[in-house]
């Protein structure tokens, strides 16, 4: 009798390991076509008489796609084409936009976006009601010069105007160093009454009392961002100076209401917080809570079936199907990202989004489709 009880018990040990594993297999992004976005730019070499890959340390970075109204895609990113605003009074990091009409399974330059002896990067797309388009980037001369620059194109992304300035930080070469003063990582999104609104990284109050080494703060445009309002304080740690949020994302869940992820860095070493509001304006106090497993530049996606899927500089994916009370760690996206970024392409299917590393130094912008598990 007794080796009959051991033998049940054995039997239902290895079932529920086969059930556990298929379960696992089943809560697995089944990733499928690699798709180049843009390869580090091509530049006229005069001295072999031919165009030729401009062997830049940087080439291309942080990627953020947009679907438009008409089922298109485009894509803003970082590129380098110069020796830099330090060794060329012309030069600095520009952005550039693509577009995909095939459901980003290939994609075309449409344009670029320069400011000559500045660094752009991190350009955030977001189409407004009429159709036109509006791009949010940082412009830095660094420990310098530091501005939020939003750009409008009315003619699908070809051609960019700049319109207004999110905020901004300025002083004499060197000066806003040592702590760093800066403003970075701008990410709009429309609110429930049709406002725009914006969330970006702020260093600006490590000079005041009390002291922040960095929060998160928001702001709202009541003119589709032409003007901002007051500065909103999204994330930071009451009495804890040296912890940095930054690297904000957020978006609108099924349920109605909005969820923010984004690092913190120093004392809490880059890991992923994330922390809900029911209007997108009015924010809980404190770091939220952490998701396990990411860390670095998160990035999160809510699918049209309500579930929410996150990842990061760790590579890893994660996923919520109860709006963020509970967390599951599926698969990694691919080898190593860097600044990803996630969006659905059709419904169960999604394109995970990242900066790849070359054989020639510096990076390229790659997408990764895939199948999401089903619910």
């Amino acid at each position: 009798m007794q080796i009959i009880k051991h033998a049940m018990l054995l039997l239902l040990l290895l079932a529920s390991t086969v059930c556990f594993a298929q379960q696992q297999a089943a809560d697995t992004i089944r990733w499928n076509q690699r798709v180049l976005i843009n390869d580090q730019p091509l530049v006229n070499d005069t001295s072999a008489g031919s165009v030729q890959r401009n062997r830049s340390k940087y080439g291309s970075e942080y990627c953020r796609l947009l679907q438009l109204k008409d089922g298109s895609w485009l894509a803003g990113y970082t590129i380098s084409r110069n020796a830099g605003y330090k060794a060329d009074a012309k030069g600095g990091l520009e952005l550039q936009v693509s577009r995909s009409t095939d459901n980003c399974r290939s994609w075309v330059p449409l344009g670029t976006i320069s400011e000559p002896g500045r660094d752009l990067d991190n350009a955030q797309l977001i189409q407004l009601k009429d159709g036109s388009l509006l791009l949010a980037c940082r412009s830095v001369r660094w420990q310098e010069s530091y501005k939020l620059v939003v750009y409008k194109s009315t003619d699908m992304g070809v051609l960019w105007k700049p319109v207004s300035i999110i905020d901004e930080n300025h002083g004499q070469p060197g000066e806003l160093g040592k702590p760093d003063k800066g403003i970075y990582e701008p990410h709009m999104y429309l609110l429930n009454d049709g406002r725009l609104s914006v969330m970006y990284a702020n260093e600006k109050h490590v000079v005041e009392k009390p002291s922040y080494s960095q929060i998160i703060s928001q702001k709202i445009s009541n003119d589709l961002g032409k003007t901002w309002g007051t500065e909103i304080w999204v994330a930071h740690t009451p009495g804890n100076p040296a912890s940095r949020p930054g690297m904000p994302v957020w978006t609108k869940m099924k349920n109605g209401k909005y969820i923010v992820v984004y690092e913190v860095c120093s004392p809490e070493e880059c890991h992923i917080y994330y922390k809900y509001s029911d209007d997108g304006i009015n924010w809980p106090v404190g770091l939220g809570t952490r998701i396990m497993d990411q860390l670095g530049g998160p990035f999160v996606l809510s699918l049209a079936d309500g579930t929410l899927v996150v990842t990061s500089n760790s590579s890893h994916v994660s996923i919520s199907r109860d709006y963020g009370q509970s967390w599951q760690t599926i698969n990694n996206s691919w080898a190593k990202t860097l600044w990803p970024s996630l969006y659905e392409v059709k419904p169960g299917e999604v394109a995970a989004v990242s900066s790849e590393p070359r054989a020639e130094g510096g990076h390229n912008v790659q997408l990764r489709l895939g199948i999401m598990p089903k619910r």
